[in-house]
């Protein structure tokens, strides 16, 4: 055994110190031992440094160890605390553990004092790391409180960026539906009218799940918005001039999917960004896959993005979705030609949202953000 301890021992007779240090080093422990004798050295001593141990006599002249005990427990209470003492009836030992000592040994059975003090010591050490493990879990508990709190609020908060009034386009009806996988998510659907008569259409999927992408899709849809009144292509690639820097910093990258309805006309350009999920279903129950298709948002392209333009007529429908609506289910081999299925009989543009995001038939947590666009005319 080889350790160094600082020890505060109140004891007014200086032999008995010497034997008790003695005892102590017999058995391998070196010691600074600070000896006190009255009340005002001994808080003295507990006030002006740190100590690993406390010893102490019984019974002192004008002093006495249980009053010790009492301002040890109060000053220093994850320090030990030994009586050593020349006599200590049963009463007493007692009364004394029950008041916080740590053990207690007689002047007359030195050879039990390193085996107390080993123990003594062992016991705080194990106090220490439990109490430092309640308060790592009880900061982390903590924490988890405010994360879940910070987590709500940013879940209000991108509910409150997505639309919330369906607009009134003659000749359409519009409806939408995301569902994050988390609390927050990196999908998201937009609409709103670039100028009057022509309206925009959009639905992204920031790489990845949770507050980093709910961020990433937050930034996007700011940007987006700011250069809607360009055409489609010029549209997105100023929005992603613009958030390229957040993009390359995150290693992320959007699919995106960006429409402008020319709504008297029926008609509809686009830039589709490494999306693909889109299709529209002609009134006839025909599928049509829309092209071109360019990368990513954050991928480098020296072609730039193209425009594609399509005619929407009475009884036709837009349908923009994201990869979770597969991902849901990926056994169930969904496609455009399934989804359409499963508009065949609906009734409007918002019974078809339902239908798709209710397709994949998924009880529990969702394995990716789920979002759905339609934009269904009807003459």
């Amino acid at each position: 055994m080889s350790q160094h301890l600082h020890i505060l021992h109140l004891e007014d007779d200086p032999q008995d110190a010497e034997l008790v240090e003695a005892a102590l080093a017999a058995e391998g422990y070196g010691c600074d031992v600070r000896v006190v004798a009255t009340r005002a050295e001994f808080l003295a001593a507990l006030e002006d440094e740190c100590c690993d141990l406390i010893l102490a006599d019984f019974a002192l002249p004008g002093f006495d160890g249980m009053s010790a005990l009492a301002i040890a427990r109060q000053l220093r209470p994850e320090v030990p605390f030994i009586f050593v003492s020349g006599q200590l009836g049963e009463e007493a030992a007692i009364e004394s553990l029950r008041n916080g000592a740590t053990d207690y040994v007689l002047k007359n059975r030195l050879t039990r004092l390193a085996p107390a003090v080993k123990r003594a010591l062992s016991e705080a050490k194990e106090r220490a790391e439990l109490q430092k493990a309640e308060e790592a879990l009880r900061e982390s508990e903590i924490n988890r409180l405010q994360l879940e709190v910070e987590l709500r609020y940013a879940a209000e908060i991108q509910a409150d960026l997505l639309p919330r009034v369906i607009p009134a386009i003659p000749g359409f009806e519009v409806a939408g539906r995301c569902l994050p996988a988390k609390q927050v998510g990196g999908d998201f659907f937009d609409w709103q009218e670039v100028c009057p008569g022509v309206w925009g259409f959009t639905l992204g999927d920031v790489m990845g799940k949770g507050m980093a992408a709910a961020m990433l899709m937050a930034t996007v849809r700011a940007a987006l918005r700011a250069v809607a009144h360009n055409r489609p292509q010029d549209a997105v690639g100023r929005a992603e001039e613009a958030i390229l820097p957040d993009l390359e910093n995150s290693e992320s990258f959007v699919t995106l999917f960006y429409g402008q309805l020319y709504a008297a006309a029926r008609r509809l350009t686009f830039v589709d960004c490494g999306h693909g999920y889109a299709f529209v279903l002609r009134a006839g129950g025909v599928v049509e896959n829309l092209a071109p298709r360019g990368v990513p948002l954050g991928v480098p392209d020296l072609e730039g993005y193209q425009e594609g333009a399509i005619s929407l007529n009475p009884g036709d429908t837009l349908v923009l979705y994201s990869d979770g609506l597969i991902d849901a289910r990926p056994e169930l081999a969904l496609d455009n030609q399934a989804f359409a299925r499963q508009l065949s009989r609906a009734t409007g543009a918002a019974d078809m949202v339902d239908r798709l995001i209710a397709l994949p038939g998924v009880e529990g947590a969702l394995p990716d953000d789920m979002t759905v666009l339609v934009v269904h005319c009807t003459g």
